[in-house]
């Protein structure tokens, strides 16, 4: 049982060692930490942060098994994915050996190219359901068959698949705002969790007072010791407490090396930065150089001081 239903969704990073091995020392004292937090609703090994790319599917199974023990053990909940490539016989193969560890929920992303057709679609989510695994709906943008963009979940779609009995909850992750209230919406209809992901703490504020519940964690990735006190700022107005945390950490991050490096590499710099491991990946994924790596300290440094001043005066409860 989780300490807590009500809190973050925290996605997983994956470490890797210098010879491009796993690094589970890394992952359990980072899950270890996350067990110190209260305010976790789940956390959530996924196709990109958790490096799915990277792994074959052996290693995706490996992988999310330590995962969930660990989560067990720090009595937290745990979505899994599912390797990246796979057919029928593999992935029902791989969901029943993975409902042995109790995962949450199973994270389901299409890797195929959207035709208009969606019984494929509707199909590939239901397969979970066969072995009584519930369903977390990966919603990123889906490749079209017909040209090659990348568009957005038509709406029928997305309700129909919303509506599926098996899904728990939908990462809303089209970084689209009208595409995210149209699934908060329906998520909240059926009373199923709706994770908004990208846009950091001031997007997810645009959405609590509509019925948000749960987001990733994004900016508190490399630093999840302030987990409990942004939840509960976000969630009970405290206007001060937010407005620090978004002028001294997220925006010198998302700003000064979100924009510049992107997501993965920004995050898994930052990580090293604060202690978890270090920036090493599999072929052929970058990583950023020991300059440019260099280079970020000084904005670090400044986002650690913050990060510590808010540790400190809630501690003192000079916020409350």
């Amino acid at each position: 049982m989780n300490k807590n239903i009500s809190g973050l969704t925290v996605s997983i990073p994956l470490f890797f060692n210098k010879d491009e091995s796993i690094d589970y020392t890394v992952l359990s004292r980072y899950i270890a930490d996350l067990g110190t937090q209260n305010r976790i609703t789940a956390i959530y090994s996924m196709a990109y942060n958790t490096r799915y790319r990277m792994l074959n599917a052996t290693e995706v199974l490996e992988v999310n098994k330590e995962i969930l023990s660990l989560a067990h053990k720090h009595k937290l909940n745990c979505f899994v994915g599912h390797p990246y490539v796979f057919n029928r016989r593999s992935l029902e193969d791989y969901l029943i050996e993975i409902k042995r560890y109790n995962p949450a929920g199973i994270s389901m992303l299409y890797p195929e190219r959207y035709f208009g057709i969606d019984d494929p679609i509707l199909e590939f989510l239901s397969i979970p359901s066969k072995f009584g695994l519930k369903v977390i709906l990966h919603e990123m943008k889906l490749v079209s068959g017909l040209n090659g963009e990348l568009i957005n979940w038509p709406e029928n779609l997305l309700r129909k698949a919303i509506q599926l009995e098996s899904v728990i909850g939908v990462k809303e992750d089209s970084k689209d705002d009208s595409i995210a209230q149209l699934v908060l919406d329906e998520c909240n209809k059926k009373g199923v969790t709706c994770i908004l992901a990208g846009g950091g703490k001031r997007r997810a504020l645009k959405f609590v007072g509509k019925g948000l519940k749960t987001w990733l964690n994004g900016s508190t990735m490399f630093y999840p010791k302030v987990i409990d006190i942004i939840y509960d700022a976000i969630t009970t107005n405290q206007s001060e407490i937010v407005a620090f945390f978004i002028e001294n950490v997220e925006k010198p991050f998302f700003e000064k090396v979100v924009e510049k490096h992107g997501w993965h590499l920004a995050h898994k710099t930052a990580l090293e930065y604060f202690g978890y491991g270090k920036r090493y990946e599999r072929f052929p994924h970058p990583i950023l150089s020991d300059i440019r790596h260099s280079e970020l300290k000084v904005i670090f440094e400044d986002i650690k001081s913050a990060l510590e001043e808010l540790i400190g005066n809630d501690a003192r409860g000079s916020y409350k």
